[in-house]
This record gives structure tokens, C-alpha cells and sequence, in this order.
């Protein structure tokens, strides 16, 4: 999945301005971080602002990025903090960035909303919260029902959203799209042997063959890829040649091929063989039966999550969420995300809608016409 910067600015700003809705507020009420590593002291997590486990918490923020003295190098938080630097200077949006406590107390935030690009195994987000419970004047709002925590992303995998929505905070989590992983985008005899194309190169150096946590993940920003994406991609050990060398798509050029609708109009010509898949999925209605057919094509095929099904066909989670509730409405899809047996009929009978390019063993411009007919 390849994710242009425009599309994941798009993404991220539609979901910081469904929780500002929520607010009503005249006022700052959402205080947005971006994603970091937190400080550690002998591997133990340290209070998000500096020495304020105890008593009332005062001062300013943190900075927004955390960078490395030795290897001054930025990652995918530095694309972060700058659109929430962006976000926050609209006049129209409730919104404060990186406020420390001070600025917390005087705008009376409401809701603190860590903002991520990816979130894999989902660690670095529950640091991140764990730093926070650590904030005393933090527990206290929270015991007084005066704060909420929310983790914004544009992607993630199942699993580890799932870690984040278990945190001790009880975040709530919005992504706009999921992330497909090699164990679940491929199955059988092809999944055998896409890993061990991962584990054969580039070697036995790489510690983690298939990403951090053995992830797996398959999603490509046009600021760089996930640490957790296969060591084939981005790792040099052994000579290899990746495609995104150190983990950087600045040779790749995402943003001029990353396309979320050609890639939509792709997976409806290869699930389901929709010829002209782009004039159909131009149409409401087309676009509407199309994703449909490829959601109950996922159910088929196992899935049986919103979150596994949005993986699979590459379709937004919130449209995903709005086909399965229909679905349910027109009998297709049971309560427990299984196909019914209507649904199995409506899969099978698409090719009455004639969108179905038929299979030839030979491309028309190879086939011989003859012009007249003669004795030979």
C-alpha cells in the first residue's frame, strides 16, 4: 500500500476535525502530540513532563521531537509535528500543539490526541500513554472525568491497535485505513514462499526478517516506511539492494504513483474482473456495488473484522463499517461478520451485471479475421 503525502494529510486532518466536533467548545480544548520515544531511566518509563509524578504539574511542553544527539536524524514524527503545527494555526480549529501543563490548565484541554502516521506492534504509543498516567495533575483530571486520551493514525495493524485500545487509559483509536501484513494479504503455497523470500534475503543478518515483532506490514509512506515492514525492502545486509534503502521513499517518488483510487480500481479488476473498474467506480452507485462485492469477497475469504476487511481490500474503515451494516440490512452478512447464504449467491452472480471481462486464451490484437472468404 503506497500512501502519498497529500492523501495522509487529507486522512489525519478529517479525523482531528470529527473529535474537535465533539468538543463544542469556544476554547483550545484538544492537545495534540505527535508520537515520540519517551524518556526512559534503567528501561522504566519517566513521567511525560520532567519530574511531575508528584504534586501540581507545572511549566511548558516537551519539545515535539525527539532526536537522537548522535545520529540527528528525524523520523515520520517530524512530518507529524508539522502538520499539527499546521492544524493548530488554523484559526477555526480548538486546537493547541504540544502543550506542557501550564498551557494544558489554561486552555482547559478536554482531550489529549497522540497523532502517529503508523502504529505496528503498537508499542511506542503505549510508552507514550504510560509516560502520561505518570503526570499526577494528569490522574487527577482523569479521576474527575475531565480528560480523555485518543491515538489518531493513518494506518495500523489489527493487532496492534488492539494493544493500544487495551492501555489502562482506554484511548480511543481512529485510523483511516488498515494495514495489510504479508500472514494475512497471502495465504497457501504463495505465502510460503513470500517468506521465505524474507528470510532468504537479505540474510541471516537481518534481526528481524518480516519487520520489528515479526509485523509484516506492507504499507509505504512517501516520508518513509515502517520499521516494522520486512528487512527485504529497506536493509543492506549482506549486499542486498532494497527497494527503499534504510527505510527512505525518497528515490520512489510515492507521491507521483501512490493513487488510492487506481489502486482501488486494480483490486475490483483482480477480486472481482470489473472491466473498466474506473468508470464504475466513478459512478455512486457503481462505486457503492463494487465495494460491497470486494467487503463480502474478504468475508469470504476470513475475514472477520472491520479492521481485517479494510486490510484486505484497501477500503477506508469508516466506508467499510457503512457496507458491512448494509449488508447486514440486505441479508448478505450475519451479526457475526460470516456470509449468509444469500450473500454467497450475490457474490457468485456478478457476472449478471455484465462488468465481467471474459477470459480469452488469446488478446483480441493476436486473433486472424480473414476479410473474404475464398476456395483455397
Amino acid at each position: 500500500m503506497l500512501v502519498g503525502a497529500s492523501e495522509f494529510t487529507a486522512a489525519i486532518t478529517k479525523q482531528l476535525d470529527g473529535i474537535e466536533r465533539e468538543c463544542q467548545s469556544a476554547k483550545p480544548c484538544l492537545a495534540l502530540y505527535a508520537e515520540r520515544e519517551v524518556e526512559k531511566c534503567n528501561y522504566d518509563v519517566m513521567p511525560f513532563f520532567p519530574e511531575t509524578d508528584k504534586g501540581r504539574a507545572t511549566g511548558d511542553g516537551i519539545p515535539p521531537v525527539s532526536v537522537d544527539p548522535q545520529k540527528q536524524d528525524v523520523g515520520s514524527e517530524g512530518i507529524v509535528a508539522t502538520l499539527i503545527s499546521k492544524y493548530c494555526k488554523v484559526p477555526k480549529n480548538h486546537a493547541v500543539s504540544h502543550p506542557g501543563p501550564d498551557a494544558l490548565r489554561e486552555n482547559r484541554v478536554r482531550k489529549i490526541v497522540i497523532v502517529t502516521d503508523f502504529v505496528g506492534s503498537g508499542r511506542r504509543v503505549g510508552e507514550m500513554l504510560d509516560a502520561f498516567t505518570l503526570v499526577a495533575s494528569i490522574q487527577s483530571w482523569r479521576s474527575y472525568g475531565l480528560l480523555d486520551f485518543h491515538v489518531v493514525c493513518y494506518s495500523g495493524t489489527e493487532w496492534g491497535l488492539c494493544n493500544v485500545r487495551r492501555h489502562s487509559l482506554r484511548p480511543k483509536v481512529s485510523f483511516h485505513i488498515a494495514c495489510p501484513v504479508i500472514n494475512e494479504a497471502f495465504s497457501g503455497s504463495e505465502l510460503g514462499a513470500i517468506k521465505l523470500l524474507c528470510k532468504t534475503y537479505p540474510g541471516k543478518r537481518a534481526r528481524y526478517p518480516f519487520g520489528f515483532n515479526d509485523t509484516g506490514s506492507l504499507i509505504a509512506f512517501s516520508h518513509g516506511i515502517p520499521n516494522n515492514a520486512p528487512a527485504i525492502l529497506h536493509n543492506h545486509a549482506g549486499g542486498w539492494k532494497p527497494l527503499f534503502p534504510g527505510r527512505s521513499t525518497a528515490s520512489a517518488e510515492i507521491d507521483r504513483i501512490a493513487d488510492s483510487s487506481e489502486m482501488l480500481a486494480r483490486n475490483s479488476e483482480r477480486v472481482l474482473g470489473i472491466r473498466a473498474a474506473r468508470k464504475v467506480l466513478s459512478d455512486s452507485e457503481g462505486e457503492l456495488w463494487a465495494h460491497a462485492m470486494l467487503v463480502l469477497d474478504a468475508i469470504r475469504n476470513g475475514a472477520k473484522t472491520p479492521t481485517k476487511v479494510s486490510a484486505l481490500t484497501q477500503i477506508p474503515i469508516d466506508r467499510v463499517e457503512a457496507v458491512i451494516k448494509l449488508s447486514q440490512t440486505a441479508g448478505w452478512v450475519t451479526p457475526k461478520q460470516t456470509l449468509t447464504r444469500m450473500g454467497g449467491r450475490e457474490l457468485r452472480g456478478i457476472r449478471r451485471y455484465g462488468l465481467i471481462e471474459e477470459e480469452f486464451a488469446f488478446p483480441e490484437s493476436r486473433l486472424y479475421f480473414p476479410s473474404q472468404l475464398r476456395v483455397p
